[in-house]
């Protein structure tokens, strides 16, 4: 099983759902700068490699910040569901400023994926890690997706914004 494929398959659709989350009424609305790294491990005894990174900038409006999706499990587990997978929630633990929950997931095509994901905001700092372990058949990868934001100022033109 390629880690292309399922950066392509599994990967890109959730980091992608995860890259503009932002929330708590402590976040600061404007431009951030997202720094997100993908390492993945084939098998248990082989190294992590890192198989993708990159910096995006986004801006995230008030209106985007007062849904609260960076603390909330749901928001991942609607839009695996958006790609026909079917997701179970578990374990889900709040506070003021962090979250963590599990999340279970068979995708449309059988494969399956379990993942804990752990979130920690401040005002102009967030971090986001995920730990994934992909089953197809009687293979299983792990691949770890880190985020890295940092408030980066007033919002540009160039910024997706949220």
């Amino acid at each position: 099983m390629s880690v292309h494929v399922l950066s392509r398959a599994l990967v890109l659709p959730l980091l992608l759902a995860m890259l503009p989350a932002a929330a708590s009424p402590t976040i600061q609305p404007g431009g951030w700068k997202v720094k997100t790294v993908v390492t993945a491990r084939e098998t248990p005894a082989s190294p992590s490699r890192t198989v993708s990174e990159m910096t995006t900038q986004l801006c995230l409006t008030p209106a985007f910040l007062a849904r609260d999706p960076y603390l909330t499990p749901g928001i991942d587990r609607d839009k695996m569901e958006k790609q026909g997978a079917r997701c179970s929630i578990s374990d889900a633990t709040r506070s003021e400023a962090s979250a963590s929950w599990k999340m279970s997931c068979t995708m449309a095509d059988g494969n399956s994926v379990e993942m804990q994901v752990s979130n920690t905001v401040a005002s102009r700092r967030l971090r986001s890690e995920v730990q994934q372990f992909v089953h197809k058949g009687s293979q299983e990868v792990q691949i770890r997706i880190t985020m890295d934001s940092v408030y980066a100022g007033a919002c540009t033109k160039d910024m997706l914004q949220l």
